[in-house]
């Protein structure tokens, strides 16, 4: 199972959660966690700016891979993943990517695409 950005942001959660406070009930802490991940979620695609990226482009999740202008090799390769939007490759992980044979050129090429975008690989 991969992870996601929210499954990030759960994690970051339920640190602080654990840090102010005992929980009898874990499913109730898990609950909470994930509560705060869709809240902070909500709140980042309501941002206009991130600090190093320019405008934040909602509707670039939705777009084909295309749009990043990434070389025809990538997307190729991606494809074979079964990649065929940006959300798709944000939910990547960087083992992933690699597995497909793509180099460190190629991995770089494809954090530099999405980072413009204010985007990242899945962790």
């Amino acid at each position: 199972m991969s992870s996601t950005q929210l499954d990030l942001y759960a994690a970051a959660a339920l640190q602080g959660l654990l840090i102010g406070r005992e929980w009898d009930d874990v499913e109730e802490l898990a609950r909470e966690s994930f509560r705060i991940a869709r809240a902070m979620m909500a709140e980042r695609l309501q941002q206009s700016e991130l600090p190093d990226s320019g405008l934040l482009e909602t509707d670039i999740l939705a777009e084909p891979l295309e749009v990043l202008d990434l070389a025809l090799r990538i997307n190729k390769k991606l494809r074979a993943l079964g990649i065929e939007r940006v959300r798709d490759l944000t939910l990547t992980t960087e083992n992933q990517v690699r597995n497909t044979g793509l180099g460190d050129e190629s991995v770089a090429e494809i954090k530099g695409a999405l980072h413009r975008h204010g985007l990242a690989l899945s962790r």
